[in-house]
């Protein structure tokens, strides 16, 4: 009977097949705990930050610049580096505690479980704790598409010629290839022999190991190591446990080196556990406090006398280990932090190490410390050497000049080509790596027809309340209040107010982690307004909101025009909807905190609520909103923050001190407590709280203002006076006047063209630029805050009060400002090419190879307005189709609308018909453009032809509508547009409510089947089951040319020839003739009822499942008669029924059998041919395809009792042996198969296409665009394009593929669901049936490039029956 697939066979089958796999779900996170070789390197990370430890108080804390907390003390772990700097930025625990309490709402998912859309609960548990507002439960992530290159180098001098070739060579070459496929490259390196660096106190080593843990938490980081035969300057210890240093003081040879130990190290006792800790380098060598040039070099000679005289001492008394605890320099830092604290960061870690040759013989006696730095450095390199990839390791010899490296040396210049060469390929390698981690691992996917924007948003906001919550601010008595509210039956809103800095958002943060206990069975939508681009206007707030509401009501977001009337009517409807499913609670923080240009009206603010639906929002004391909210809600409506106590408020700024520093002295605690007398906002304790840890190792007087405006002022004159005036003048401008703050790479471009941040004393001038940035997040770490627009990471301010001052106080250099942000994003200086900058040349191209420049696309038109906002109504950004193209596609329409508003701001566009136009255009197709951008020209074409065939398009717009109609890009343009206009103006008439779309009762499926005739491409046929009813359509001239009625009960459909064809009528199988509407005849015997399969065998012969599925029928189809039948064998049941394109082979599926087999006959010789088996597998029949000569068939495979993704198998039929295996990440739910393009095609459920190679078996295309599983593929008539969608419409559009190439051709989102699609050769044109429409829809591909395709019209049949209709009710069988 044929080879069988089992047993012994099977095994040589697995040794021979070709067998792909990828890594993991595209859904799963993977968190990977640092790994820890050895104890020594579990007490480094417990001690590099020790001094800083988190006292358990957070207070609005910060998300850029600051570090995250390090792990507690713990006892019994050997100490090591107990005196290493530590960054004085204060850390943020994230870890949560659930309020008392807190019950998991699991149990009362089952209680509503007939509540929640199937879309919903077919999510991922973590998808559906962001969605329905599970705070606690909810675990959000902060990496981003975000990668740093990490330079740490021993010797800044003398790597400085390597260093510099990273940056001005292998840098932009690598940043461009990084954006080019959308992610951001950065390249921090702090070593540069700046006075920062030279004056060895713990300033350098804290600002390097901050900024490396501010780049870890959201960036991952690619440490590169210039370590040669030195470990750089060497440090003392910033900290001495109170035994050792008694030791050290009793083993001190001489009472001079006591006087000096004394001198420098003093009891802290203020520190857990107390210890001594060296003292200010000012309070005993004056001259480092002097400006003048000539006096602090004197004094830092002077510094390092007696750093060189304490090591020795210390180098004398100290045992090995407790050299290796305390003696440090800043690279053996870095290196642990780094290389021994992940190995994830060890395997991506590249060391440059240079030998010089002849090598240099190593003394045989060395001073003390030189000895000491030489066994640390053995040591280190050792410990490199087991822990770093070999391939990591580039060692490379180079002959010794006098002088060190010199480019002009020819063996030189060819030594750093060849750093070059393996920084490239080896830092490259990594960051495919990384992409590859971040796609498949971290990067939030679309999911049942939800974008991932939303996923994004919430995962933002999600993490902002986190972090927001752990204040210790005690607000029990207005939390009580809103306890009350959410739990009774008011169905008024809640609004709560206070002036800036009272604390309304760490409130509206506790009271989300809160609402789980009060509430438990309720979805809590969440929005802190300006936290991401999605809440900075009102519009966008409530389009992000109206869309989670309707996600949770009805299973897919809200489809209506966007703009503020539309919304302010939509969102009671979707209220009260969800009101009937469960409680509902929506908080809204800061709604007058949007940007300048929004709407800021309350007038979508409900006066009441349905019941169940809670709305609390915040507000600003006295502000024009808190105002209109007043004159419309009762006072009842209303709660105040009240005021701190005087008590309470010292006890937040003592635990505020306490957690931005190491300890407190008495003076500073005296100081600040007396302040809060004055003011007892949390913000104001929070910002004298950050001034303390400004000068916690420094002789400096906190000067306390004792109001929040004045002591801002105050903490920016600090600032000054720390980096500089000039150079934070320039930098908190910048900053400012961005339109979504600036990522970490641009403001380094922008400082390094800024000759303020020039230096002639390092290797490149703009070296001090780095420092700069680095320095400046570090200082204002609590008031910047990580924000995520488009997928670029920028730093922006956090508190509106320090931005409105950083305003106030640089106003004069904001003209300044916005010149450099033009000049950067328009590409001004990439076009000068200065050489002195290469490193910072960045190209601003619209599109980069498959990405856009998302940045330039979203600051380019804010800079152009505020440059000149008279010009900016009349510009490209407003006016050329090319640039809105390009701004939809590689930013959003969202953005662009709010352009617009810009030019709304000070000009009424209502006499501007092209903006006014293009307004109404992007407001009603929002949701469409915003799914896929390049379905512009798709839609405005339509909507310009509509505004025609109403009389009301200007005749100035004529020849944007010619431009649409043969649009630039290829797109799916509709050709039957009146039949479309004139249904749209019906449905506008009587419009659908969403219950009326939803609800069952509802017939909306006019067309079940569009297939493709035989023989010609320009006719399909429909199938209409409730209407009974068959059409022939005319593609190219949209329109139908026959109907058949009276069709009893049509399922399917199959063409025989272009006229004639079998119908599948309830169990009965008709032969009908599509050109003279005729009944030809009924093949005899009935269908199975829920297995009516059946295809054809040649123009003569179908085969077809026997009634009761035990064996297949060959029946004649002229005399209706059955010619013979396909038997399996005795109670075995067929599911399934396959037929070659051919007609020569027949391939069915067993469920009887266990496993489930394959069965192969040839219809030719009418023999079964295999018996195709898997041991433990199942074949799902229902998803299979063979090709069109019969030679190979594929099927999706699972294995029996196993809960892994299901795979895909190919059978190579002229052997019966197993040729392919695939496994994809996650269930395939569609399969075609492309003979002439030697191709298998699976739809995948987490909404990917993949491309599988039938001859090597490798994974050719991985395509992308969906936003829920694709179940539906259609191939052409060629099998060189494929038409992909939905088939339950999560996702309603419609992709066309060019599957040779591997992309996109078109996208098309219609304004209905799609019930059935269908599309002719090389997807020139396709037909859509649409729920409730009367017509199918046809598009056209048009656009630049495409083939002619201008031929004869072919007629079908005979010419007098186009347009009949042929009523067949009393046709006899």
């Amino acid at each position: 009977m044929g080879n069988s697939c089992s047993s012994g066979q099977a095994h040589k089958d697995k040794d021979n097949m070709s067998q792909r796999s990828e890594e993991s779900s595209s859904y799963q996170v993977t968190i990977k705990k640092p790994s820890l070789t050895t104890e020594k390197q579990q007490a480094l990370i417990n001690n590099v930050l020790e001094s800083k430890q988190h006292s358990g108080v957070i207070l609005e804390p910060a998300t850029a610049g600051q570090t995250t907390a390090a792990a507690e003390k713990k006892t019994g772990l050997s100490k090591v580096l107990r005196g290493v700097a530590t960054s004085s930025i204060s850390a943020d625990s994230m870890s949560l505690s659930s309020p008392p309490g807190t019950q998991s709402p699991r149990d009362f998912d089952k209680l509503y479980e007939g509540s929640v859309p199937k879309e919903v609960q077919n999510l991922s548990e973590n998808l559906q704790n962001l969605l329905m507002g599970r705070i606690t439960q909810a675990k959000t992530n902060s990496k981003t598409k975000k990668i740093v290159i990490y330079v740490s180098a021993a010797d800044s001098q003398d790597c400085c010629v390597e260093k510099g070739a990273l940056h001005n060579t292998v840098y932009p070459e690598l940043r461009t290839y990084c954006r080019e496929r959308g992610y951001e490259l950065h390249i921090v390196d702090l070593h540069w022999k700046t006075f920062l660096e030279k004056q060895q106190d713990h300033d350098f080593p804290e600002l390097c190991l901050g900024e490396l843990t501010r780049q870890m938490e959201v960036a991952y980081i690619i440490p590169v190591l210039f370590l040669n035969n030195s470990l750089g300057t060497p440090l003392l210890p910033i900290t001495v446990e109170s035994a050792d240093f008694k030791m050290a003081m009793d083993s001190a040879k001489n009472q001079s080196a006591q006087t000096l130990l004394s001198k420098w190290y003093q009891l802290d006792s203020a520190a857990q556990p107390p210890c001594y800790r060296l003292q200010p380098i000012s309070s005993h060598i004056p001259g480092f406090k002097e400006t003048s040039a000539e006096e602090r070099e004197r004094a830092l000679e002077e510094w390092r006398s007696e750093i060189e005289r304490i090591l020795a001492i210390l180098i004398n008394v100290f045992s090995a280990e407790l050299r290796d605890t305390y003696l440090t320099t800043v690279v053996e830092q870095e290196v642990h932090n780094t290389v021994f604290m992940s190995q994830e960061l060890a395997k991506r870690c590249v060391w440059i190490n240079r030998v010089y040759t002849p090598t240099a013989r190593t003394p045989d006696t060395m001073e003390p410390g030189e000895g000491e730095l030489h066994r640390r450095l053995n040591n280190l390199q050792r410990d490199l050497k087991n822990q770093l990839n070999e391939k990591h390791i580039i060692r490379l010899p180079v002959k010794y000049v006098e002088g060190g490296l010199n480019l002009s040396v020819p063996e030189h210049s060819q030594y750093i080509s060849q750093v070059c060469s393996h920084l490239r390929k080896q830092i490259q390698e990594t960051i495919d790596s990384i992409m590859d981690e971040h796609q498949s691992k971290v990067c939030l996917q679309p999911a049942q027809g939800i974008p991932a924007q939303l996923f994004e948003e919430l995962n933002q906001q999600t993490n902002f309340c986190q972090r927001a919550a752990q204040c210790s601010v005690n607000r029990e008595g207005v939390l009580n209040e809103i306890k009350k509210y959410i739990t009774s039956d008011l169905t008024s809103p809640l609004v709560i107010y206070g002036p800036s800095g009272c604390g309304k958002t760490t409130l509206i943060a506790r009271m989300a982690q809160c609402c789980q206990q009060w509430l438990p069975e309720a979805f809590l939508i969440l929005r802190f307004v300006g936290v991401s681009a999605q809440s900075d206007t009102i519009e966008q707030l409530l389009n992000s909101v109206s869309n989670q509401c309707s996600i949770l009501t009805y299973g897919h977001q809200c489809y209506c025009t966007h703009n503020l009337e539309t919304y302010s009517n939509i969102l009671p409807t979707v209220l009260s909807a969800s009101c009937l499913q469960r409680p509902l609670i929506i908080l809204i923080d800061g709604i007058d905190q949007v940007k300048s240009y929004s709407t800021k009206v309350t007038d979508w603010v409900p006066n009441t609520l349905p019941g169940n639906i809670k709305l609390i929002l915040a507000v600003t004391e006295d502000n024009q909103m808190h105002k209109e909210l007043a004159d419309r809600l009762d006072n009842a409506c209303f709660v105040k923050m009240p005021l701190l106590g005087e008590s309470e408020a010292k006890g937040i700024l003592m635990s505020s001190v306490m957690q931005y520093n190491h300890s407190v002295n008495s003076k500073i605690q005296d100081c600040v407590l007396k302040s809060v007398q004055e003011c007892t906002l949390p913000l104001y304790a929070k910002v004298l709280a950050w001034q303390t840890s400004w000068w916690a190792d420094k002789e400096h007087d906190i000067v306390p203002k004792g109001h929040v405006t004045q002591q801002l002022q105050q903490l920016l004159e600090e600032l000054e006076t720390i980096l500089g005036c000039a150079k934070v003048q320039h930098a908190l401008a910048l900053l400012t006047c961005a339109r979504h703050g600036l990522t970490d790479q641009e403001a380094i471009d922008l400082l390094a063209f800024d000759k303020e941040f020039h230096s002639n004393n390092t290797y490149v001038v703009w070296a001090p630029a780095c420092l700069a940035w680095s320095r400046l997040t570090k200082h204002l770490a609590p008031f910047l805050q990580w924000t995520l627009t488009g997928g670029m990471l920028c730093v922006q301010w956090r508190d509106n009060m320090l931005l409105q001052a950083v305003t106030d106080r640089y106003k004069e250099h904001t003209s300044w400002a916005i010149k450099m942000l033009h000049d950067y994003y328009t590409g001004k200086w990439w076009s000068q090419k200065d050489q002195t900058l290469a490193a910072r040349l960045v190209s601003q191209d619209t599109f980069y190879g498959k990405c856009y420049n998302r940045r330039k696309l979203d600051e380019l038109p804010y800079q152009a307005w505020q440059l000149n906002s008279t010009k900016f109504l009349k510009s490209e950004y407003l006016t050329d189709l090319n640039w809105i193209y390009d701004k939809i596609c590689g930013s959003n329409c969202y953005q662009l609308l709010e352009d617009i508003q810009l030019a709304q701001h000070n000009t009424d566009i209502s006499d501007e018909i092209f903006l006014s136009t293009l307004k109404h255009f992007l407001e009603i197709y929002a949701i469409a453009l915003n799914y896929d951008g390049r379905q512009f020209y798709a839609h405005l074409n339509f909507y310009l032809e509509d505004k025609l065939a109403r009389q009301e398009l200007d005749g100035s717009l004529a020849n944007v509508l010619e431009i649409t109609r043969n649009p630039p890009v290829t797109s799916l343009i509709v050709t039957n547009i009146q039949d479309m206009i004139k249904e749209q103006k019906q449905e506008e008439e009587s419009p659908q409510t969403e219950e009326d779309k939803d609800g069952e009762n509802v017939a909306n499926k006019t067309f079940d089947l569009v297939t493709r005739l035989t023989e010609t491409d320009e006719y399909v046929v429909t199938v209409s089951t409730e209407k009974e009813e068959i059409c022939v359509w005319d593609v190219e001239r949209c329109c139908r040319i026959r109907r058949l009625k009276g069709v009893p009960y049509p399922i399917s459909l199959i063409p025989i020839d272009k006229h004639l064809c079998v119908v599948l009528c309830r169990r009965e199988l008709r032969v009908y003739n599509l050109d003279t509407g005729e009944f030809v005849t009924k093949l005899k015997g009935v269908m199975n009822q829920k297995m009516p399969y059946y295809g054809l065998h040649n123009s003569s012969h179908l085969v077809a499942l026997s009634r009761n599925r035990m064996y297949v029928n060959l029946m004649n189809i002229e005399t209706g008669d059955c010619v013979t039948t396909f038997k399996a064998g005795e109670d075995r049941f067929l599911n399934s029924l396959l037929v070659s394109g051919d007609g020569r082979v027949l391939v069915c599926g067993d469920e009887t059998q266990k496993p489930f087999p394959l069965l192969v006959w040839s219809l030719t010789s009418k023999k079964l041919m295999y018996d195709l088996r898997i041991p433990h597998h199942d074949f799902i029949t229902s998803l299979s395809a063979i090709t069109h000569e019969g030679n190979y068939v594929c099927c999706v495979c699972h294995e029996i009792d196993e809960p892994a993704p299901n795979f895909i198998v190919v059978y190579d039929l002229q052997s019966g042996t197993l040729f392919k295996k695939w496994k994809p990440s996650c269930n395939t739910v569609s399969l075609e198969i492309s003979s002439p393009g030697g191709c298998v095609i699976s739809g995948l459920e987490d909404a990917r296409i993949l491309v599988w190679d039938l001859i090597t078996g490798n994974c050719r295309w991985s395509l992308y665009g969906h936003t829920a599983p694709v179940s539906l593929l259609r191939l052409d008539p060629t099998g060189g394009y494929c038409l992909s969608t939905d088939a339950q419409c999560r996702d309603r559009s419609i992709r066309l593929w060019d599957i040779d190439r591997g992309h996109l051709i078109a996208v098309y989102t219609p304004n209905s669901n799609i019930t059935a699609c269908e599309l002719t050769c090389g997807g020139r044109y396709l037909m859509l049936a649409l729920e409730g429409h009367e017509n199918m829809l046809t598009l056209q591909l048009r656009g630049r490039g495409l083939p002619d395709t201008c031929a004869p019209h072919e007629e079908y049949g005979t010419v007098e029956n186009n347009g009949k209709t042929f009523e067949l009710k009393d046709t006899e069988c």
